[in-house]
């Protein structure tokens, strides 16, 4: 026979703090959805704990999580959509001339930012005024 809970569990300070534990897994959702409706964790779940006296063996299973940030998210991705039809053109093209140097069209995985070519033509100043001294 095994025994079978559910821990209502809530985010705090890095690490997470039971709250409650359940006989079912029904009751122990609705206390994580009131925690986080009530806004005083960013964070809960819900884990189910089976426990096989036999073995002697705990295994944990998390059944349901959510955030507080989870209802922002979903309107911020539906804004994304609506952003989409200002980046792009009817024809699927990104709008815009298109212009830009020929390496970031080509390859824009491999231009580097100016910092990344300001440091290296300094390098490359530097290396070649230290050889002409040491010429001469």
């Amino acid at each position: 026979m095994r025994l079978i809970t559910f821990e209502t569990q809530a985010r705090q300070e890095r690490s997470w703090r039971t709250v409650g534990i359940f006989d079912d897994r029904p009751g122990a959702v609705e206390e994580a959805e009131r925690m986080l409706a009530a806004k005083r964790t960013p964070a809960v779940r819900v884990v189910q704990v089976i426990y096989d006296p036999r073995s002697s063996v705990c295994t944990e299973y998390t059944v349901f999580r959510a955030t507080c940030f989870d209802q922002e998210n979903e309107r911020a991705r539906a804004r994304v959509a609506d952003q989409e039809m200002f980046d792009w053109g009817d024809d699927g093209r990104a709008r815009g001339d298109g212009d830009g140097p020929w390496i970031e069209r080509h390859w824009p995985s491999w231009a580097p930012d100016w910092a990344t070519t300001a440091l290296a033509l300094s390098f490359a100043v530097l290396i070649a005024s230290i050889m002409f001294r040491w010429a001469r």
